[in-house]
């Protein structure tokens, strides 16, 4: 099944009724179609399947087995739908019933491609639209090919909020999230980017349907993981900065984008998470040394290291 972005269309009670009593012009047995009969009993999930595909348009492909007056009818799952006559896409038909007859004939076994334009389960009934679905695909926009996954372009930065900041990229207004901003701490995105700025960013997902974009400023640097092993090992005694003081101990910046945790419990008995805060802050200078690294987690194991004997690693 397809989507399709339906325009504004207030329903109008009165039209609709004014069509379904029209009757049928077909021959046979079968009753008026909006008359009141003993209909068949829909099961509930069948109407909120049909409420479900009304709020997706979703375009479903029927074939059409009957018609009256106001226009032809098709069924799904069980429910006799109606498609209005000014909802094809060959209306107007000619006023004579006889010629109009003729037309509406000629539908008869043939598949169109309809969407769901009111879903009544209190009347049983079901109204369906192939003009709407014709229009919609008509002003469907297009789409340059380089939208798409993996691709890059440059963009104006709109707007900044705590969680990411949006960019026109040209066609769409996309978001960078928060965490695709840099491989480093991020503690608000304003410290970053500022609306107007012009930036180049890499699409990470293209949601055309609903029209929204994911964007990613970190991926177009090389991720600092990657090549941790380059710049320390266990053992290593290396100066950091302090990013951030948590209750369970201190990240240590080592290097733009890679952080390690020095855990409380590598402090030593005289600190505790109740006096962390006093004794250390977030920007001081902090010796520290590799326990472990572990680069596919993002982890880097620290201990305070000692005066005696340290280095700065280069």
């Amino acid at each position: 099944m397809e989507h399709y972005t339906p325009p504004y269309c207030p329903p109008c009670e009165s039209y609709w009724q004014a069509l379904l009593d029209e009757g049928p012009v077909s021959k046979g047995e079968a009753p008026e179609i909006w008359e009141w009969v003993e209909a068949p009993s829909i099961p509930f999930e069948i109407w909120d399947e049909a409420r479900e595909l009304q709020r997706r348009h979703t375009v479903m492909e029927l074939a059409i087995d009957g018609y009256n007056r106001g226009g032809l009818i098709a069924h799904w799952k069980g429910v006799e739908c109606f498609i209005p006559a000014s909802h094809l896409i060959a209306y107007p038909f000619p006023a004579d019933p006889g010629a109009r007859e003729t037309c509406f004939a000629e539908y008869s076994g043939k598949t169109l491609r309809l969407c769901l334009i009111e879903v009544e389960p209190t009347r049983n009934r079901i109204l369906l639209s192939e003009r709407q679905v014709a229009e919609c695909e008509l002003e469907e926009p297009e789409w340059p090919e380089w939208l798409c996954t993996g691709s890059t372009c440059a963009g104006v930065v709109t707007s900044v909020r705590p969680f990411g900041a949006f960019v026109d990229i040209g066609p769409l207004e996309g978001m960078v999230h928060i965490s695709e901003i840099s491989w480093g701490r991020v503690r608000h995105p304003q410290d970053f980017v500022k609306p107007g700025q012009e930036v180049r960013v890499k699409i990470l997902n293209v949601d055309l349907e609903h029209q929204r974009v994911g964007l990613s400023l970190k991926r177009l640097r090389d991720n600092p993981w990657n090549s941790v092993h380059d710049h320390f090992t266990p053992g290593d005694v290396v100066v950091g900065s302090i990013a951030s003081v948590e209750r369970f101990g201190i990240f240590v910046e080592l290097l733009e984008g890679i952080e390690g945790l020095l855990h409380i419990s590598e402090l030593g008995p005289a600190t505790s998470s109740d006096n962390l805060h006093s004794v250390y802050n977030a920007g001081e200078p902090i010796t520290v040394r590799v326990l472990d690294i572990t680069p596919s987690e993002h982890r880097i194991a620290l201990a305070l290291a000692k005066s005696e004997g340290m280095y700065a690693h280069a």
